[in-house]
């Protein structure tokens, strides 16, 4: 039994190898190319200057919320976050029906000017981050608060910003040949 399948294995490896691959496997094998969704005609954002192509130009958060919108549907399997201010913060993916999210990555101490995440499964028109923690956020002495009956730290939040924000998905072989 063993032989037969040591001779099944070695015939698989040898057609495997041999270049007559068939076309699943070649793109199975090939590494898949990004395209960054977020300098598309249609997509909107909070900020125009953080989709625009240009990392010299900065965009500024809404408050402490980035809104990026698609104009349909695509496969997101990256987020990247270039020439940025922001510590901590939670992106968010929507989700069919109006008003529904849900989050997909959180970050937590980043100390980098850029932040590249990898997420899977995610299918959207829409993504939002929630910016808790920059570099420019300067933290105060802390106070009583007689409410909470707990000494509180006082912040005085600074402006989250980032020069480019960046969403990919795969480029289709198909759609190139």
């Amino acid at each position: 039994m063993h032989r037969y399948f040591f001779i099944f294995t070695a015939f698989c490896t040898v057609i495997l190898f041999s270049g007559c691959q068939s076309k699943v496997l070649q793109m199975l094998i090939e590494p898949q190319e990004y395209f960054n969704y977020a300098v598309t005609e249609g997509v909107t954002c909070t900020s125009p200057e953080m989709i625009d192509g240009d990392l010299n130009t900065r965009g500024y958060a809404q408050g402490r919320w980035i809104h990026l919108t698609l104009p349909n549907r695509k496969a997101i399997h990256r987020i990247a976050i270039r020439g940025t201010n922001i510590i901590n913060a939670m992106i968010y993916q929507k989700l069919d029906g109006e008003g529904r999210w849900q989050a997909i990555q959180q970050i937590q101490n980043n100390e980098s000017p850029v932040i590249e995440r990898r997420v899977t499964g995610i299918v959207t028109d829409a993504i939002r981050i929630y910016i808790s923690g920059t570099t420019d956020d300067e933290k105060k002495a802390s106070q009583y608060d007689p409410r909470r009956g707990a000494i509180v730290p006082q912040i005085k939040l600074g402006r989250a910003y980032a020069h480019e924000l960046e969403v990919y998905g795969f480029v289709s072989k198909e759609k190139q040949q």
